[in-house]
């Protein structure tokens, strides 16, 4: 619980595979103030579709909810 007694809700950080075009859940839960005040830089994810691990950074993740 956040400050408050108020459910602090995770985002699910998802990418868009850079060699075969498919997003995919990276695992990745954070609040949002966690989100939006971290770097988030050169990160490693490998694509469950085709097998590739590439680097993405913040600019790259799609933020659903999680």
């Amino acid at each position: 619980m956040g400050s408050g007694g108020q459910t602090v809700r995770k985002l699910a950080l998802h990418v868009v595979c850079k060699a075969c075009g498919r997003e995919f859940d990276t695992r990745l839960r954070l609040d949002r103030r966690s989100f939006e005040r971290g770097t988030l830089a050169a990160n490693y994810h490998t694509c469950p579709h085709c097998g590739e691990k590439l680097t993405y950074r913040k600019a790259d993740y799609v933020v659903r909810a999680g």
